[in-house]
């Protein structure tokens, strides 16, 4: 038993380095310059994490249980989220986000009473998704309003918005975070407008997802959540699945 594990954890190393090798071979979304590329960086991180899950869990179910047939369970049961971890991991490829100012300093304080002594302060006003239900393929547009104040003389903040996708596993009957992304700006206290988009892969597991938003500046953070619902696509999925499993052979 003891030799099992070890050959398990030596297995394992392997996979997880070979795994963090090829994802450090993508493309950040800076480098992304046409739809064409976006497009193949896309399939290649989305064929790359669900040939990844599908592996790791068949190398779990094969090396506890001793015998190809738990391979297979292993695999299968890798690849039943497989497609959405790939989308939490792809996320900074689905997803964008974009904030500008919308009310200084002076007006902000009118607005919310705010007075140095309170200190810093962040605040998400509203949020919102649109639709909040969605087609496999399809997208989903974000919107949402935050100020940041501190102390009066303060002249810039560094602020961090980070969104957040989660998905319902029935199996365990709670939300699990499937990945998220960070953007960092530098901004002036005030009130801030901030939009952006999901897109949601077609090969994505249908069923309840939240996307969260979270603004944090100088110590302190808000967070606002909200559900959506995606819904099965008419058309098939099923020459998708081949030709993102077709991709695997160049990748490795």
């Amino acid at each position: 038993m003891r030799t099992r594990y070890m050959k398990l954890f030596a297995v394992l190393s392997i996979f997880v380095f070979v795994l963090s090798s090829c994802a450090s071979m993508l493309p950040s979304p800076d480098q992304i310059t046409s739809e064409e590329d976006l497009i193949a960086a896309r399939n290649k991180c989305f064929a790359m994490y669900t040939v990844g899950g599908a592996l790791g869990g068949a190398i779990l179910g094969g090396l506890i249980s001793g015998d190809w047939k738990g391979a297979g369970f292993g695999a299968a049961a890798g690849g039943a989220i497989g497609f959405a971890y790939a989308w939490g991991k792809c996320l900074s490829l689905y997803s964008t986000l974009k904030s500008q100012p919308v009310a200084g300093y002076a007006e902000t304080v009118q607005k919310t009473n705010y007075n140095s002594s309170q200190g810093n302060i962040v605040k998400i006003e509203d949020f919102s998704i649109n639709p909040a239900n969605v087609l496999q393929g399809g997208s989903a547009g974000l919107s949402g309003s935050y100020y940041v104040m501190a102390p009066d003389g303060t002249k810039e903040i560094k602020v961090t918005e980070t969104r957040t996708v989660k998905y319902f596993d029935p199996k365990k009957n709670e939300f699990v975070e499937l990945g998220s992304v960070d953007q960092e700006i530098t901004a002036a206290p005030g009130s801030r407008k901030a939009d952006g988009k999901f897109d949601v892969p077609k090969d994505v597991p249908e069923g309840r997802y939240v996307i969260a938003f979270k603004v944090s500046a100088a110590g302190k953070e808000d967070t606002v959540e909200k559900e959506m619902l995606v819904q099965k696509a008419a058309a098939s999925n099923a020459t998708a699945n081949i030709e993102i499993a077709g991709l695997t052979a160049t990748m490795w």
